[in-house]
């Protein structure tokens, strides 16, 4: 079967960020850096980075917040779950690395993200164009 494609805007990434910082401040402390997982993460490390006020870093420490974009099946972030606190954007219910902090969930294994870093052209489609009636 085709997995449907699911667009993430800059927008819902925006409104993602904002809900990851507001649940982050209160332990920022505990961070000495941030991490992004190549190349998925890069792109809200950086935006967690500058808005905590933390380095980002090429290799995390022990004290380093790890981020991608989504733990679907789990298993590229499998390797931090012991040592470090994981943040992203989405989650599902059947991963093998459930985040610390996230904010939006996949619902269905037949959907595939796409989000506004890997399709530029995705920022012009409507709300319903991008099927995000329920993700």
């Amino acid at each position: 079967m085709k997995k449907k494609k699911i667009y993430v805007t800059w927008e819902d990434i925006n409104e993602g960020v904002k809900d990851l910082i507001n649940l982050l401040y209160p332990d920022k402390s505990k961070y000495d850096s941030v991490y992004g997982i190549p190349r998925g993460g890069v792109v809200l490390a950086f935006l967690l980075s500058y808005h905590l006020d933390l380095p980002l870093v090429d290799k995390p420490s022990e004290h380093t917040l790890i981020v991608d974009d989504i733990s679907d099946t789990g298993y590229t972030l499998k390797e931090f779950e012991s040592t470090h606190d994981i943040v992203t954007l989405f989650s599902t219910e059947w991963t093998k690395t459930k985040p610390k902090y996230y904010i939006f969930e996949k619902f269905s294994k037949n959907h595939w993200l796409i989000f506004a870093w890997e399709d530029l052209n995705c920022t012009n489609l409507k709300r319903a164009e991008r099927g995000l009636i329920n993700i």
